[in-house]
């Protein structure tokens, strides 16, 4: 009887090992997320090189290229929060080298069939955000704002991004459009409400490019929808470059206002690392992880006086699975070993000191086996 209730555990043991791997294996996504990002720059969303085949940073895409900006991002990872950016002479959105340059909305976060009406107002050193839920400006959702450390300059250019991480993957999606866009010189007032230095509604475009207007990198990812009579991006971890922008008359000053209409038509969370299964990798450890290393020992435990080759080889087998996707994983933790946390090296190390135990205790049983015949 001891012997049938250790063969079944060391069967879930497999079992739930096979499921685990085949799950964990299935569930490699690209860190990057979809996400559209929409703001001032101060370079276009051609002149970066270093993201291009070749570039320093072609695998993180053109977010890293070196310009000053401000920028809204909307994403599919995580809680999705909005998130409010800046930089100078650093990355879209990472600040400069004494601050970090991005802060989420507390409570605004992407989700389908949401219209918003955004609002960035900058004053020097001052950048603040605001969500609002109607055309008006009126009905205030959200609000964040940043002290920044240095000053964003030179911003001549309305920049929208798609996520271009390489390699491409399933990242998720993020399908909507932008419209209404509307700049400001200076803070708005009751005077100077109406004197936009650049406004568009996408009303007198005929094609992709707005008869030229927009410069656009991948015009099936980011282009005028000219019946719709808005500007159209449909986000997804592709690989490329799907940029798009408008050049400016003239540089902005050190204030200014830039308003516009956000609506999300249809998005696709990031899969966070699920696999096949589409569980939560927390929830893959411990409903497929824990047993695949606790039943192999109780199974031993419970038939340690008796002999059974069998019995033996499953526990064998059940440490060579186990040790085969430790060996897996262990090539990308040794690539990124400079950034790999402390506790993910002991784990590795406990999980391959337990997975040559088994072997070890598995071997034990055969050989006691052997010679008692």
């Amino acid at each position: 009887m001891k012997l049938k209730i250790a063969i079944i555990l060391i069967g879930i043991s497999l079992f739930s090992s096979i499921l685990y791997g085949t799950d964990k294996i299935t569930s490699e996504n690209p860190s990057d997320a979809a996400s559209i990002k929409i703001g001032l720059s101060s370079i276009d969303s051609s002149s970066c090189k270093i993201c291009s085949e070749g570039g320093i940073f072609y695998d993180s895409g053109c977010k890293r290229c070196i310009q000053d900006g401000v920028v809204l991002t909307a994403h599919v990872a995580n809680d999705r929060f909005y998130r409010l950016g800046w930089s100078n002479d650093d990355g879209m959105y990472y600040g400069d080298k004494m601050c970090e340059g991005s802060k989420n909305f507390p409570n605004a976060n992407t989700n389908e069939n949401d219209a918003y009406w955004i609002e960035i107002a900058k004053d020097g050193l001052e950048l603040k955000s605001n969500i609002y839920t109607d055309a008006n400006f009126s009905k205030l959702y959200d609000s964040t704002s940043i002290t920044m450390c240095s000053n964003p300059t030179d911003l001549q250019y309305v920049r929208v991004s798609n996520e271009d991480g390489k390699p491409s993957g399933n990242g998720g999606k993020l399908f909507g459009y932008i419209d209404d866009i509307k700049i400001y010189n200076k803070k708005i007032s009751s005077k100077n409400y109406d004197k936009a230095v650049f406004s568009t509604t996408f009303d007198e475009c005929v094609n992709k490019s707005c008869n030229n207007k927009w410069f656009l990198q991948n015009s099936e990812r980011i282009f005028v929808e000219s019946q719709k009579q808005h500007l159209q991006f449909l986000s997804a971890v592709t690989g490329t470059n799907d940029y798009a922008h408008f050049t400016l008359d003239t540089i902005l000053p050190d204030s200014w206002t830039m308003r516009f209409k956000l609506y999300i038509d249809n998005l696709e969370p990031h899969p966070g690392g699920k696999g096949f299964l589409g569980i939560e990798p927390t929830d893959r450890q411990l409903i497929f992880g824990i047993p695949s290393f606790v039943l192999p020992f109780i199974s031993y435990m419970i038939s340690r006086e008796i002999s059974s080759k069998f019995l033996g080889s499953l526990i064998v087998v059940s440490g060579i699975i186990i040790l085969i996707g430790i060996t897996i994983n262990l090539s990308s933790l040794i690539q990124n070993l400079d950034s790999t946390d402390i506790t993910h090296i002991i784990k590795f190390t406990i999980m391959i000191i337990i997975a040559t135990f088994l072997i070890i205790l598995g071997s034990w049983k055969i050989k006691k086996y052997t010679i008692r015949r």
